[in-house]
C-alpha cells in the first residue's frame, strides 16, 4: 500500500531525518533549484492532556519552500498555506496566505470549537476537536517537484474527515501541474486508470462502476490528486470523490512503462 495510506490510519509518518521537524533543512535536495525545510505548527486549547479533559488542538508539520527563485517559492508557500488555512476554516478563505494567516485561521477554530461548546454543552461531540496534517516532498527533479499533505479532522461531525491533498509544481512558475501539462491523450489514460482502478478495489473487469455505486456523475473519472513519481503515476481518490465514505479511499499506481508515450517525460525529468 503506498504511504499516503497511513494518513488515514491515523499514524504521524516520521520521515527519514526528521529527528526535529521544526526547522529540518531537507537534504535529498542538493543542487536543486528549490530548497525546502520542514516546519512544524502547534495550537492547543482547553484541558489537552488531561483524562476526560476537553480541549481543541491542531498539530501540523509541512514542507516549506526556503531557498530558490522568489516568485516560484512564493507560488509554492502559498499553495501549501493555503490547504492549511481552509482545513481550519468553516468557510473558503480566498485572501493573504502567510503563517500569520494560518494563527489567524487556528485562532477562528477554536472560536468555533468555544462556540459550539457554549450552545451545546452536553453533546460530547464538541468535547474535543482535533486537525492534524503531515507532509512530505515526494519526487524532486530540477523540473517538478511533488508534494503530499495528509490531514485529519474531527470537528464534532458523525465522523472525523482523513484526506490527501498532492500538489506537483512546475519548478519554472511555481504553478501547479495539470492532467494536460503532461498528458497527451486524456481519454487513453483514462482508460488505463479504469482498469486499474476496478483492480485496486478488486472488481472484474467488466463491472460497471456507475451501477456498483461509483462516480455519481454518471462516468468514470482521473482523480483530482495524484503524485508524479520516479517510476509511475500514483493516483489518489479521497472518500466522496470516486464513491460514498464508507467505501474509503482508493489508490493505484501505473507505471511509466504501462503509459508509454501518454506522458511528456521531459515536463517532469
Amino acid at each position: 500500500m503506498q504511504r499516503a495510506i497511513y494518513f488515514f490510519l491515523g499514524f504521524i509518518v516520521v520521515f527519514t531525518n526528521c529527528k526535529d521537524p521544526k526547522h529540518r533543512r531537507l537534504d535529498s535536495d542538493k543542487g536543486l533549484k528549490v530548497r525546502f525545510e520542514i516546519k512544524n505548527f502547534e495550537e492547543r486549547i482547553g484541558e489537552c492532556g488531561e483524562q476526560n479533559g476537553t480541549c481543541a488542538q491542531i498539530d501540523m508539520v509541512y514542507p516549506f519552500a526556503k531557498e530558490g527563485v522568489a516568485l516560484v517559492k512564493q507560488a509554492i508557500n502559498d499553495s501549501i498555506y493555503n490547504y492549511l488555512i481552509n482545513i481550519l476554516l468553516f468557510e473558503e478563505y480566498q485572501q493573504e496566505n502567510s503563517e500569520m494567516a494560518l494563527s489567524n485561521a487556528a485562532k477562528s477554530f477554536f472560536e468555533e470549537w468555544q462556540s459550539a461548546r457554549d450552545e451545546s454543552p452536553d453533546n460530547q461531540a464538541n468535547n474535543n476537536w482535533e486537525v492534524s496534517v503531515t507532509g512530505e516532498v515526494g519526487l524532486h527533479t530540477p523540473k517538478v517537484v511533488s508534494i503530499t499533505l495528509g490531514a485529519y479532522s474531527y470537528a464534532g461531525g458523525a465522523h472525523p474527515n482523513s484526506f490527501v491533498s498532492v500538489k506537483n509544481f512546475d519548478l519554472k512558475t511555481g504553478k501547479t501541474l495539470r492532467w494536460e501539462d503532461f498528458i497527451t491523450d486524456l481519454p487513453a489514460l483514462e482508460q488505463l486508470a479504469e482498469q486499474a482502478f476496478k483492480k485496486a478495489r478488486e472488481l472484474p473487469i467488466e463491472t460497471d462502476l456507475i451501477a456498483e455505486g461509483y462516480f455519481w456523475d454518471g462516468k468514470f473519472a482521473l482523480p483530482t490528486n495524484f503524485e508524479l513519481q520516479n517510476d509511475g503515476i500514483y493516483f489518489w481518490y479521497n472518500p466522496y470523490e470516486a464513491a460514498a465514505y464508507a467505501f474509503g479511499p482508493t489508490d493505484f499506481t501505473i507505471p511509466y512503462k504501462d503509459l508509454g508515450q501518454l506522458v511528456k517525460k521531459e515536463v517532469i525529468f
